[in-house]
């Protein structure tokens, strides 16, 4: 659900616990369109105000700040970890990207990032740095670092490369690299991609090839190998299948219909089915015929205004 503050509105997200029957956490914002920025009138219970601070910075750089919680089952200690509410803004200065986002329970440092798309010699290349605090293990003090990622795609070769590292006060780290090639015939599509972690030193190979409505992918590294089939049933259907050296992995059947997305997977451990709907999710996985079944369910609602 999104809402744009269009007109003079007051906007309040409360939320009960079902054992104490008390309200925990109450989120109000009025704003009115001849308001200048300083009538914005915010009033919260149980949010930092490093949150409330990044909400009026977001909209006097004139963007667009949201507000996202995701409504979930469990068990949770507090209504904070029960709705996961989030924070986040997006924008553009001179051709680069920018964004941040910020757990809006928690104090410190938010995500924030930057991406720049460039042109070089018919490469189209994507580059996004990410700095987090306490997310990523970089081996510094708090977990301070850079997560960099390169994309590069060339379509009149049908080439495309990627790369990712992280870089911290103490080091510098490649963390993984790939490459794939796509070679088009009369017989069908070919692909070769070889990728290499470089945290557990793995090299892996992918060889694929897709004709009309199916795909068969080869995934091949020095401890395990598997091949994938998929075909295109309908336009509503598709049927997927995994195998491995010791036999079956996986099956999956996907129906896409006007009342939502069914998709249903076995395993040779587990049975699970998932069903979803305008960003509402949700399953239910069974480990056997005896056991009892695990539920779950998701919803993410996001507010956005205009200001």
């Amino acid at each position: 659900m999104r809402c744009n503050f269009i007109s003079p509105s007051f906007y309040s997200l409360h939320y009960r616990s079902h054992s104490s029957k008390e309200i925990l956490t109450t989120f109000n914002l009025l704003w009115h369109p001849k308001f200048p920025l300083r009538e914005t009138y915010i009033e919260t219970s149980g949010v930092p105000p490093a949150a409330l601070f990044f909400i009026v910075a977001s909209a006097s750089a004139g963007g667009t700040p949201e507000v996202s919680i995701t409504l979930k089952q469990g068990n949770f200690d507090n209504v904070q970890s029960a709705l996961a509410p989030q924070i986040s803004f997006e924008g553009d200065v001179q051709g680069v990207e920018y964004g941040v986002l910020m757990d809006a329970t928690k104090l410190g440092v938010p995500k924030v990032w930057g991406q720049v798309n460039s042109d070089v010699s018919g490469w189209n290349l994507k580059t996004r740095a990410e700095y987090t605090e306490g997310e990523y293990d970089y081996s510094t003090e708090g977990g301070k670092g850079v997560y960099l990622t390169v994309k590069g795609n060339n379509e009149e070769e049908n080439t495309f490369i990627w790369g990712s590292g992280a870089i911290s006060k103490n080091n510098v780290s490649p963390l993984k690299a790939g490459a794939k090639k796509v070679f088009e015939t009369d017989s069908g599509k070919f692909l070769i991609a070889p990728r290499y972690a470089f945290e557990d030193d793995t090299a892996t190979v992918v060889f694929g090839y897709e004709k009309n409505d199916t795909s068969v992918f080869l995934s091949a590294s020095q401890d395990a190998q598997d091949v994938k089939i998929t075909h295109k049933i309908d336009d509503g259907n598709t049927a997927s299948i995994k195998g491995g050296a010791q036999g079956f992995l996986s099956a999956t059947l996907e129906n896409e219909s006007g009342l939502g997305t069914t998709k249903v997977t076995l395993t040779s451990e587990s049975a699970d089915i998932e069903l979803g709907k305008d960003g509402w999710v949700a399953g239910l996985t069974a480990r056997s015929l005896d056991s009892e079944p695990v539920v779950r369910f998701s919803k993410k609602i996001a507010f956005s205004a205009n200001i």
